[in-house]
């Protein structure tokens, strides 16, 4: 009899083969990973640059319907029984050209936006607070998506241990050079009112420092040389409160995060102001744990001016005292690789990066100086 032996059929891998086919899944997902991340920042970068644009167009729209550019800050210049001011921010006032008229309307510009004399907060806040009973609390945490870079992981509602809610941005207007700075070898012209793009304004004081208004035929160095609104990270601190009272930064922040008080309030050349902020060791939570954290507000605390002093992504500085003349030194940041979108006062954005030279920075930031901007990437 002839026996017909039937090969058997192997229906599954080795254990040997099984692992060589996971160790090239993981060399191929370890090569891709980076292109997909690359990829996704990519688009998250360009989004960013697209709000900005949106912002630019927005700026040009509200120019040509009130024929100057939005202030720092609007609002009234006082409180019934010392309640505090507090100020809407440039961001408020453009809103209906950023198609959120609906939340324009809604938003009660008489009314102060600071709120301490029915809300129980901590001193360093009382001109920013917007408690949950204030009229405008629903507009403060209402998310605006051409505000945010999607690449800034603090993109989100900032909620705080005092009760706020608000709603973040990450777009700040340039105010250009701290006050009484000159530049460099110019000692005999110290700045006495602010060069930026947007007039640097105070409703409540209305003193000499002051610019309340400024149209495009006031930036005469050029619209495409001069930036009117640069990205600021939106404020992510960790505040320690210390055994002796006060509170701190935590140590390991990002140098972008820190704000540092100097007390010195002098006239000085742009180049000193650099060794001047970076020399400053007192930290000052108050004036960063905030930073960005509300697009509605135009007080100091909020960051949503910025100057150009510092290098890109360096960090923040202030003088004792002197925050309301315009040395509240806020300096731009991104989570882009290498540097920040800057939107030109004629509506173009630009990617520049952290090593930029900086007198082509400190020209950029000012209006009508005759500085020349070279190397505006």
């Amino acid at each position: 009899m002839k026996i017909v032996r039937q090969r058997t059929q192997r229906m599954a891998f080795t254990l040997v083969e099984l692992l060589v086919v996971i160790a090239i899944i993981g060399v191929l997902v370890s090569l891709l990973l980076p292109a997909v991340q690359a990829a996704r920042e990519t688009a998250r970068s360009t989004q960013c640059m697209n709000n900005m644009k949106q912002v630019g167009l927005a700026l040009h729209n509200y120019h040509g319907a009130h024929h100057y550019i939005p202030t720092t800050t609007t609002g009234p210049d006082k409180s019934d029984g010392g309640c505090g001011s507090g100020f809407y921010s440039w961001l408020a006032m453009i809103l209906p050209f950023v198609e959120q008229e609906t939340l324009y309307d809604q938003i009660d510009f008489s009314q102060p936006l600071a709120d301490h004399c029915n809300y129980n907060v901590s001193s360093d806040y009382l001109n920013y607070s917007i408690g949950p009973n204030h009229p405008n609390a629903q507009a403060a945490k209402t998310m605006i998506g051409t505000y945010l870079c999607p690449s800034d992981p603090a993109s989100v509602l900032q909620y705080h241990d005092d009760g706020e809610t608000l709603a973040p941005g990450s777009y700040a207007g340039n105010v250009g050079w701290p006050k009484l700075a000159f530049w460099p070898g110019n000692d005999e012209s110290p700045l006495e009112k602010q060069n930026g793009v947007f007039g640097l304004l105070n409703p409540s004081s209305p003193d000499g420092w002051q610019v309340p208004q400024i149209r495009f035929r006031d930036i005469t160095d050029g619209l495409s040389n001069t930036a009117a609104v640069a990205e600021r990270k939106i404020s992510s601190v960790s505040v320690v409160s210390s055994p002796w009272g006060g509170s701190y930064v935590a140590g390991n922040t990002d140098v972008n995060m820190q704000s540092f008080c100097g007390s010195s309030h002098r006239a000085r050349s742009l180049e000193k102001w650099i060794p001047y902020c970076g020399s400053v060791t007192h930290g000052d939570p108050a004036y960063i744990e905030k930073h960005g954290h509300a697009w509605i507000s135009g007080w100091t605390f909020a960051a949503n001016t910025y100057m150009h002093a510092m290098p890109i992504g360096d960090r923040n500085c202030h003088i004792y005292g002197g925050e309301g003349i315009g040395s509240n030194l806020v300096t731009p940041g991104s989570h882009h690789v290498g540097g920040i979108h800057v939107l030109m006062a004629d509506g173009s954005v630009n990617f520049q990066s952290e090593s930029i030279d900086m007198q082509t920075w400190w020209a950029m930031g000012s209006r009508n100086g005759g500085e020349i901007a070279t190397n505006v990437e």
